[in-house]
């Protein structure tokens, strides 16, 4: 298969044939906006030797939890046309040419994007879609966004049990916890996702020890949102 792509995308599953090699062209760092769950935002920050908090708003448009791009539309961390951030790139990064769809049941299916019509990566049919998401480096990155969809959720209905006059929030998915709270105001995706202070005001409520491994720290962020939503949900019934 040519750089250009099939014209009609098929729908994937892990075990069913497709490979993409990367020309390292940087066009598919132009005019994309880049998810971030609170993994990719822990490997971010780390990399800058900063806090999670700190790092979205430094890094993350205020209105959502997207990475931030240029005024014409290009990654803020592509640099003389390569990632400068590529050993800790999100998952969105890690999947591309491929997107990622996970439903309710949990059944997921890839499927692939619209390439940059002068791309020079190369697709083609020579493995599978799981040792290209392997060789990416993406199953870390699966694991922690699987764990915290089903949380996210909840925490969406919690928010909208807390605000049931919002009628904006009615058709946002839990990705796009981002509102911003009031002009000057940090966004509401900074406190939901800034896993490091959430870990750091749960250790400090309960007394526990700050953890410094990003697994550990994912660890006690779920834990910390479960706990909320767990005390949230029982105080409404």
């Amino acid at each position: 298969m040519t750089a250009a792509g099939p014209s009609v995308a098929p729908v994937y599953r892990r075990d069913d044939a497709f490979s993409y090699h990367c020309g390292a062209c940087g066009r598919c760092c132009h005019g994309k906006r880049i998810p971030l769950g609170p993994y990719d935002i822990l490997r971010l920050a780390r990399h800058f030797g900063l806090v999670s908090g700190e790092f979205l708003r430094r890094h993350a448009e205020r209105e959502g939890p997207w990475l931030r791009t240029t005024g014409d539309g290009v990654c803020v961390f592509l640099e003389a046309g390569h990632c400068a951030v590529h050993a800790d790139r999100p998952l969105a990064c890690r999947v591309y040419p491929l997107g990622r769809w996970v439903t309710a049941a949990g059944e997921e299916t890839f499927r692939e994007l619209p390439p940059h019509p002068e791309t020079e990566g190369r697709y083609g049919r020579d493995s599978t879609v799981a040792e290209f998401l392997r060789r990416q480096g993406a199953p870390p990155y699966l694991e922690a966004v699987d764990r915290y969809q089903a949380l996210f959720y909840r925490l969406f209905d919690a928010l909208q049990a807390e605000s049931p006059g919002r009628q904006e929030l009615a058709g946002v998915v839990p990705e796009m916890l981002g509102q911003a709270a009031g002009e000057g105001e940090d966004p509401r995706f900074v406190e939901w996702l800034d896993a490091d202070g959430m870990v750091g005001r749960y250790c400090e409520t309960h007394q526990l020890p700050v953890p410094e491994a990003i697994d550990s720290v994912v660890e006690m962020h779920i834990q910390a949102i479960d706990e909320w939503l767990n005390s949230t949900t029982g105080a409404r019934r």
